[in-house]
């Protein structure tokens, strides 16, 4: 029955054991012997090479934390050339499976916390950053055009780069526009000089370093003490 059990985001994988270490479910793991292509040549080859033991972080299962250890195949091809089996559930150099990685991704956005995150799927605070970042970049836009009116202020977060981030936001509707990664005097002025060419007036605080800021970026802007 192991062997035809069908997993989330393990198709066509042949589970060959399973057992509990340490209250994580541990499944041993195989994918089917076919015909590769060579890389180099572009022969084909059903030779076996050897087989390497890969540990890899899984999804959930029935709750708990689940560690995949794939007998990943490598195939030796008459070239001389050696190479592993195609995998469609890892990508390569990775320890965790695609599917963790789109999870994470989605609780990165969508949870209150880094550290939340971090503890639901068993690993670092700094590895979900990471892929939380990645996320960031892909929708990120490089077209950021700041309104007439805008408000700044400081919140505490968990980020890798610093312990506190800035809002920009659009004064008059409240909406936020951006998120800064400090409120470091340099990282506001940088980003004001880029997309600050219509900024005529800015609510903030008497913060120094946003003082200071704000005026050396724009052109004599009127500033509202909030």
């Amino acid at each position: 029955m192991k062997s035809i059990m069908n997993i989330p985001g393990l198709k066509d994988v042949l589970i060959t054991k399973i057992e509990e270490i340490e209250g994580k479910y541990a499944l041993y793991i195989e994918l089917p012997k076919v015909p590769h292509t060579c890389p180099s040549c572009r022969s084909t080859t059903s030779k076996v090479h050897d087989y390497r033991i890969q540990r890899i972080s899984h999804l959930k299962w029935f709750e708990r934390l689940t560690v995949l250890y794939y007998k990943r195949r490598r195939y030796s091809c008459s070239c001389g050339k050696r190479f592993s089996e195609k995998s469609s559930f890892i990508d390569r150099y990775q320890r965790f499976s695609k599917e963790w990685n789109q999870v994470i991704q989605i609780l990165g956005v969508k949870s209150p916390t880094f550290k939340s995150v971090a503890e639901k799927m068993g690993t670092s605070i700094s590895t979900v950053i990471r892929r939380f970042d990645k996320v960031a970049e892909k929708q990120l836009t490089s077209g950021v055009k700041l309104p007439k009116i805008i408000a700044l202020d400081e919140y505490k977060g968990d980020t890798n780069a610093g312990k506190f981030q800035l809002v920009i936001a659009n004064a008059e509707t409240h909406e936020p526009i951006d998120i800064l990664p400090n409120r470091r005097k340099d990282t506001i002025k940088q980003y004001l000089q880029k997309h600050g060419d219509q900024v005529e007036i800015v609510v903030m605080d008497m913060n120094q370093s946003f003082k200071a800021a704000v005026k050396e970026a724009l052109n004599r802007p009127v500033i509202i003490a909030d």
